[in-house]
């Protein structure tokens, strides 16, 4: 072969190279740049404009700059710190009960138990059903009146009269966190079921043969397999959770006295009720830095990727 023709046949290579690689680029800036775009309208443009809200007294009627005036009164004021308080302890106390009873009925669930099947599907309803449905019904069930659990309660002589338990400081916050468990544990129940059923029978079979107990195959095997499920329920459960609005306020309206007001029902009242627009986009500020710093603390404590790896 002559050394013109070799030099045509490389040319001619380099150049459906180059073309592949122009094609592939086009492909990927096709797929990248409609998605870029959403991302942008939908999550950068609002937060920024929420951030710059924030920096004025009166943003919507009369704005006045007053640069960390917002942040500066809110961290100042010894009524965030209580709210805060109460949300840290809704979210950490919805998140781990839901984490620990949807542990618990999945490892049941997965020893296929009779009924096993049946009791899957109806755990489905509680997160498929309108949060004002479970409002309704949990409102029903603790009513100082008419309510089943104040009957059985006071039948029982557990107590001497019906108790309010949305309306008391002492029962408030712990009716809503019952109400969001019965809620959210299936959120948990599901993923943990999945992750259960993928580890291999056999290595349950090799720990049997050597003589482990249950406790040390769940410790050695069935802890590790779900580390990486449980640390995404911690994360993705509790950062929901910590926003959590409609529960709380179709069930307490964030009382009795404040006691279950948690950030984002004070966002609500500062916003509608007071009509302080400056000072809600600041609180809602906060939270998005907390949030961003709680997730930033667990990508890079547990490393997620490792336990997906």
């Amino acid at each position: 072969m002559s050394t013109a023709l070799k030099s045509r046949l490389e040319a001619a290579g380099s150049a459906l190279r180059e073309r592949d690689v122009d094609g592939t680029t086009l492909l990927l800036a096709a797929c990248f740049v409609p998605m870029l775009a959403f991302f942008v309208v939908v999550w950068v443009i609002p937060i920024v404009y929420a951030l710059g809200m924030s920096l004025f007294a009166s943003p919507v009627r009369s704005p006045e700059f007053v640069g960390l005036g917002n942040y500066a009164e809110l961290l100042g004021n010894g009524a965030f710190w209580g709210f805060l308080w109460n949300s840290v302890v809704y979210a950490v106390a919805t998140t781990g009960l839901s984490l620990v009873i949807g542990l618990g009925l999945a490892l049941v669930i997965n020893q296929r138990i009779r009924g096993g099947d049946a009791l899957r599907t109806l755990m489905i309803f509680p997160y498929l059903l309108p949060t004002l449905v479970v409002i309704f019904m949990w409102k029903f069930i603790l009513d100082p009146n008419i309510g089943i659990l104040n009957q059985f309660l006071v039948d029982a002589g557990l107590i001497d009269k019906p108790i309010a338990f949305f309306s008391t400081l002492e029962f408030a916050m712990p009716a809503v966190v019952v109400t969001s468990v019965w809620k959210f544990a299936s959120f948990a129940f599901f993923i943990l079921l999945a992750r259960l059923q993928a580890i291999d029978p056999d290595l349950y079979e090799r720990a049997r043969v050597e003589g482990a107990t249950t406790w040390q195959a769940f410790r050695d095997i069935t802890f590790p397999h779900l580390r990486g499920a449980i640390l995404i329920i911690l994360l993705v459960r509790g950062i929901w959770m910590f926003n959590k609005f409609d529960i709380i306020y179709l069930s307490t309206r964030g009382g009795p006295l404040q006691q279950t007001t948690t950030l984002p029902i004070r966002v609500y009242q500062l916003a509608f009720s007071e009509v302080n627009f400056g000072m809600a986009t600041a609180l809602a500020g906060v939270m998005f830095f907390l949030l961003a710093g709680v997730a930033v603390v667990y990508f890079r404590a547990f490393a997620p990727e490792r336990e997906v790896a």
